[in-house]
């Protein structure tokens, strides 16, 4: 089934791209700490984290549970906008504390040793090649409702029968409003089988 490609598909796909690319420019800053610890030349240019992500975290956490009681405490509808600010800003501060994290996610305290940076090179490999992955499949599946066919056209026995042959959890295939729609599937037994001949007399 077909379905049109939503705004926030666009701006999801857009955003894996960004972090697509800092991965693999941060690959890059990793490659040439390696070559300059390899060489022993400009170690002391070898860059380090910046931002003390500890401290950021703390006073992002902080942030958020002022805003919390700020809410909690707020009777007058001026107090209530207040409150409703601080919590946006504090929720802007903890998406600010996630950015940096990213961004310097590549990077250690202090100069580290030739065999963490190789450790940490392989790392971004599978990182990147994952992050390609999940992107072909976000393209590729962007025009196809991939819920249709399991609520429209096949029978939710056999999705009951399967799970429970092979022990998942139903949560994990249907919502709980699918698990509600099709309450009378839920008691198939797990050799339970379509039988066509059944289904056509």
């Amino acid at each position: 089934h077909q379905r049109s490609v939503s705004k926030a598909q666009e701006t999801q796909l857009e955003s894996l791209g960004e972090k697509l690319e800092t991965l693999k420019k941060q690959k890059n800053v990793l490659k040439k700490i390696l070559k300059a610890l390899n060489s022993g030349t400009n170690v002391d240019k070898i860059p380090t984290k910046k931002h003390d992500e500890k401290k950021l975290t703390e006073e992002a956490t902080k942030a958020v549970e002022r805003a919390k009681k700020l809410k909690e405490k707020a009777k007058t509808n001026e107090e209530k906008i207040k409150a409703t600010e601080a919590d946006e800003a504090a929720k802007q501060k903890k998406r600010d504390v996630t950015a940096i994290k990213f961004k310097q996610a590549h990077l250690w305290e202090k100069v580290p040793s030739k065999d963490q940076v190789a450790k940490r090179i392989q790392n971004w490999n599978s990182k990147i090649a994952k992050m390609e992955l999940d992107i072909k499949h976000k393209d590729d599946n962007k025009e196809v409702s991939l819920g249709t066919s399991k609520i429209n056209y096949m029978d939710p026995r056999i999705t009951v029968a399967w799970c429970k042959r092979n022990e998942v959890p139903i949560e994990k295939v249907f919502s709980k409003t699918l698990r509600d729609k099709f309450n009378w599937a839920m008691a198939a037994a797990p050799e339970w089988e379509f039988n066509g001949k059944i289904a056509d007399e």
